[in-house]
Formats: structure tokens, C-alpha cells, sequence
């Protein structure tokens, strides 16, 4: 049992340092499919990020080390930010038992698998509520997505994650009519 933990602890490490060390391939992610919805107090924004985790980050994950994206949500009404919040959504890998874990702000949402494939495709989409006023009327949505500066402690190093995404922030912006619920 313990030889078993201990060799996956050690591929962890061993992936995150040729990533590292090594020549990188990156991302180029991109928002699409930025959609709204309403309640008589609520707005939901949800979309799908493209082209975000596919190189790299199935070795990011698998180092143990929990790695977040993080959504910065703005709401304007004209020049005025009416509204604004940050939702993340955190990967953790458990090397003694193979399963990934994605917690998701803003709903709630909590998934387990022992694929990387099913945890970065429930990464990529994305859907958040957040009160709104009925006298926000019309409003432009703008969310941008980013990721943190991560301490790998098997490595003892910090890594800006952003430059698997190549130093681009992907953001993308619609125009919301608020004065009826969808």
C-alpha cells in the first residue's frame, strides 16, 4: 500500500519537474458561449472556456499540489460598477487513492473522478449566480478568468501559473436586459 502511494507521490514530483525544467507547450484559452440568465434576484452567467487545459495541466494536477482558476466577475450599468465578485474553481489530485477533485464556487458543485479528461472538462464551463437589483435594467456582463502564483512544496518553488496560459488573461463581455426574468 505504501509503495503504491509512495511511487505516485514520487511521478507526481517527477512530472511537475520536467514541466518545469522542460520546454512547455501552453494554452491559448478563450471564452465562448457567454450567456446570461435572470430571476427577479438573481443573474446567472455561465460559459465555457476553449482551449484552457489541454497541455500541461494534466501534470500540474497530478503533483497532489491544489490548483485554482479563478473568475473575476464585473457588472456596469453605463460607467458604474453595480456589482463584482471572484469565483474559483479548485482541481485537488489524492495520489494514495488516483481521484481528482473539483470544487466549484458560486453553485456549489463539487465533482470526484479518476479521469483528468472528465475534471478539466467540468473546469472548463462555468456558471455563477449573483444578486442583482431590479434597478440595474440594462447592464454589460464582464468576466475574465485567471490563475494564481502556486507554491509546490515538493519542489519548494513558486510558479506563476499564468504563463501556462501564455501571460493571457481570457475575458469576454455581453450586453444583459434585466427589466424582465428569462
Amino acid at each position: 500500500m505504501f509503495e503504491a502511494f509512495g511511487s505516485r507521490v514520487l511521478a507526481g514530483v517527477v512530472s511537475l519537474s520536467m514541466l518545469l525544467f522542460s520546454s512547455f507547450k501552453g494554452n491559448d484559452p478563450k471564452m465562448t458561449n457567454l450567456g446570461y440568465r435572470n430571476s427577479d434576484s438573481f443573474l446567472y452567467v455561465s460559459g465555457i472556456m476553449e482551449n484552457a487545459f489541454d497541455n500541461d495541466f494534466p501534470t500540474i494536477f497530478a503533483s497532489g499540489t491544489p490548483i485554482s482558476v479563478i473568475y473575476d466577475l464585473e457588472i456596469r450599468q453605463g460607467n458604474r460598477i453595480v456589482a463584482k465578485n471572484s469565483f474559483r474553481h479548485t482541481v485537488s489530485y489524492n495520489p494514495a487513492t488516483g481521484i481528482y477533485e473539483l470544487r466549484k464556487d458560486g453553485r456549489g458543485d463539487l465533482f470526484r473522478s479518476d479521469s483528468v479528461q472528465d475534471i478539466m472538462r467540468h473546469l472548463s464551463s462555468f456558471d455563477f449566480g449573483i444578486p442583482h437589483q431590479p434597478s440595474w435594467a440594462q447592464v454589460q456582463i464582464r468576466i475574465e478568468a485567471r490563475l494564481p502564483v502556486v507554491h509546490f512544496d515538493t519542489m519548494n518553488k513558486e510558479v506563476d501559473l499564468m504563463v501556462l496560459w501564455k501571460y493571457k488573461k481570457p475575458s469576454a463581455r455581453i450586453h444583459a436586459d434585466l427589466r424582465t426574468p428569462e
